[in-house]
């Protein structure tokens, strides 16, 4: 598995890729912690250069779970760095709160019981009461809880025991009136985000053609619904470059049906209002930071042109100037 921290502790040529690409804001979705908080801290204090960092920190699961029994399974250092394994609520409430008290920007929780490794044999989820604690809690701080979910199902529970947003996909299945009737008027009346991270689905779109297909279905229905979108990459994993990623993942946005406008409020005010950041982060207005880019072409009708930057300001400062190359 790759993590932002470790993709970039080391690498100054890596931890430019994000800027470089116009990336000025990132938010990790699980990670090596307090290592991520670490580098976090360090950019925005100007001792390294790169995006501004929002991070949960470890990811939270059910024991044996995914990450915990897939992807990461017997990898003692990242099990015991990135992720934590609750079982009650009792211990939920007390990890938000030690998580709190070092430093995190929100909280991030697996719902869902789907193999990625093995799609035939399920892993253990957590309970609906143990998400619903670290919703309360992470609420009491003023902390935005994200979920990844797999099935309808799974996201309309994630939903009511409090979830902010919906990561990486709901893969249509199931009752098909349920899905397009009870989960869309849900995440409408809840403010519900869907970061879809069709860019994953794409780079192993040979393997998981269906996941792949579905995905940018479900993608298409929820935007059409109202529903709030924001971009996202799941950038790092294999397949999806930190930075590039996005460009991607907007390009994959417009292939599925919404315009080239569309797709850059996604990835831009929709992001921003998903981190709770909107009075600072997204949009260009007075009073808010100033990150600003500039690319060359018109990426409102083609959307690929959003890869083609000429200037990226990050906080009033200039950090790239392609301007007269």
């Amino acid at each position: 598995a790759s993590f932002f921290w470790d993709y970039l502790r080391n690498y100054a040529h890596r931890r430019r890729l994000a800027i470089d690409n116009g990336v000025t804001t990132i938010r990790s979705a699980g990670d090596h912690y307090p290592h991520i908080i670490r580098l976090r801290d360090k950019i925005a204090a100007g001792k390294l250069t790169g995006p501004r960092i929002f991070a949960p920190g470890p990811t939270i699961t059910a024991p044996g779970g995914h990450p915990t029994g897939t992807i990461y399974k017997g990898n003692r250092y990242i099990v015991e760095n990135a992720v934590r394994q609750i079982a009650d609520v009792n211990s939920a409430r007390e990890e938000v709160r030690r998580l709190v008290e070092g430093g995190v920007d929100c909280i991030k929780a697996i719902y869902s019981d789907i193999n990625p490794m093995d799609i035939a044999h399920k892993v253990p989820r957590l309970s609906l009461d143990v998400l619903g604690v670290l919703a309360d809690e992470a609420h009491q701080h003023n902390l935005r809880l994200m979920v990844h979910t797999g099935s309808p199902k799974e996201t309309m529970n994630a939903i009511k025991a409090g979830a902010d947003s919906i990561e990486h996909g709901i893969l249509p299945g199931g009752d098909s009136t349920e899905f397009e009737d009870n989960l869309v008027k849900m995440m409408l009346d809840k403010g519900t985000f869907f970061v879809p991270t069709l860019a994953i689905a794409w780079a192993y779109k040979e393997a998981y053609p269906a996941v792949f297909s579905g995905l940018k279905e479900t993608f298409k229905k929820l935007h059409s619904a109202g529903v709030n979108v924001a971009a996202g990459t799941d950038s790092g994993t294999p397949g999806v470059v930190i930075g590039k990623g996005l460009h991607k993942e907007l390009e994959l946005m417009v292939e599925a049906g919404i315009s080239p406008m569309e797709a850059i409020i996604a990835g831009t005010r929709n992001a921003a209002d998903n981190l709770g950041k909107a009075s600072d982060l997204g949009t260009i207005e007075p009073g808010k930071l100033a990150d600003i880019i500039a690319v060359s072409g018109d990426p409102l009708k083609e959307i690929r042109d959003t890869r083609e930057i000429k200037l990226v300001i990050k906080d009033g400062k200039t950090l790239v100037n392609r301007i007269n190359t």
